[in-house]
Parts: C-alpha cells; structure tokens; sequence
C-alpha cells in the first residue's frame, strides 16, 4: 500500500494549490454532525441553472474529451441523477471534504429523490468542488468508477466522511470504498495519477468560480435561484416547488 503522501496524490495536492480558495459553507437548519456510515454499494451569479449546467458542462465536456484522445483509461463525466429531460435542474457544487455537504448529502438529498428526483420532477447535476486534496483524491476515485458506481462511491464518502477525512492514512479507507466500486489497488493508485480527470476537476471548479463566484460549499442553483450552504429541505423543496409550478409540472 501507498501512503497517501506519494507522488500521485501529491500531484493533486499541489494542482489543487492553484485553485481559488473556498470554505464550507455555514448551515441554517441541518446539524453538521455526519451521520453513521451505511453501506449504499448494492453566464453570472444568478444565471439560471439550465444555463450554469450546459455552459460549465461544455467547457468540462472540452477536458473529457482531450482526456478520451490521450488515454484509454477513465475519463471524467458528468454525474446527473434523475432525467435528463426533467422539468427542473438542479446544479450542485459539492467537496467530498466538506462536512455541510455530507449533512445535505445524508439528510436532505433522499428526500428531495424520494419527492422529486425519483418522480421525474426534478435532476440533479453534481459538480466537484474540492476544498483540499482530499476531497480532490476522493473526487478522482468516484470519477473513475464505472457507470452509477462513481455515485454510490460519492455517498459512501460522505456517509464514511468522519472516518476516511480524520484518518492518519486516508488511502486506506478510500482504498477500501474504491474496492467496493469495482476498483482495484492497483486502479486506485493508477487514478490517482490521472492527470487529464484532475485537469478536468480543476477546470470545472475554475468555471465555477469565475463565472458563477462560488466562494463556499455547498452551493446549488435551482434553475436561477442560487442557494449558499444546507438550508434544509424544506427551504429547497419551496423553491423548487415554485419552479415546477412556473414551468406548469
């Protein structure tokens, strides 16, 4: 076993260095205590999320899509939940790290599936925004699993995040998720040192930042309402109620 201080992660490390600074965001209505872990492996601020999700989608498409020329391996891609042609799209900016995210991921997300995701109301874009090189690694981990994998390793993280984030070795754990995903040691150490998915991870969280100014996670844009931090699902689900009725759904 690698320890998590070598060349590949290293190399997140650093080019994650280059990235603007962002912090967790405060939460209003949600504990930011991270629930126990479960096994789940069976245009400008404002701008509207349709138009947040295919501008940022495309530049990220552009990183996929030089990654597919030059390697054969895992590529980056986008990780929407729900149908595509769902009435109301919500774009999230997420770090794997971030424990308000985990909280929203944990206690707000499966209700909002249950009511809206899952009833075709609604989809979910789920984009990186990683705060450290942590939440870099694990991003590059769910985005080199195949198909849904990559989402159920997502949710296995942030239930997990108490665990893998405060270990002394956090390959370890992530290792250990990576494995239930369909990853390999091998897979894992040869993921970590995709450099064409981090340029890929980096230039989305750039567009992120310079176009729509996210400075903190989680924010989500509900069409073009931008909601800063967990507010609760009954803060979203107004909204996104009032979404669905402005569009007739």
């Amino acid at each position: 076993m690698k320890p998590f201080t070598s060349a590949a992660f290293g190399c997140a490390a650093v080019m994650l260095a280059l990235v603007g600074t962002a912090s967790c965001a405060e939460e209003e209505s949600q504990d930011s205590d991270v629930p126990a872990a479960q096994s789940e492996m069976g245009t400008t601020e404002g701008s509207a999320a349709d138009s947040t999700g295919s501008t940022t989608a495309q530049q990220v498409a552009q990183a996929a899509d030089s990654a597919t020329s030059e390697s054969s391996g895992p590529v980056y891609r986008e990780m929407i939940y729900g149908d595509p042609a769902a009435p109301v799209t919500i774009v999230e900016y997420a770090s794997l790290t971030c424990s308000h995210c985990a909280s929203f991921h944990n206690a707000v997300l499966p209700e909002i599936k249950k009511n809206y995701i899952d009833t075709g109301k609604v989809r979910l874009v789920f984009r990186d925004f990683p705060l450290d090189g942590l939440a870099m690694a694990g991003a590059m981990l769910a985005r080199c699993a195949d198909g849904d994998r990559g989402k159920a390793l997502i949710s296995v993280m942030f239930r997990q995040q108490g665990t893998w984030v405060m270990s002394e070795r956090p390959i370890e754990p992530l290792t250990s998720y990576a494995k239930l995903a369909g990853l390999n040691e091998d897979d894992v150490n040869a993921c970590l040192e995709n450099e064409n998915i981090m340029t890929a991870i980096r230039e989305g969280q750039e567009a992120g930042t310079n176009q729509y100014k996210i400075g903190s996670t989680p924010t989500f844009f509900i069409e073009d309402v931008k909601v800063e931090g967990n507010r609760g699902y009954d803060y979203m689900s107004k909204i996104i109620d009032e979404k669905l009725s402005e569009k007739g759904s």
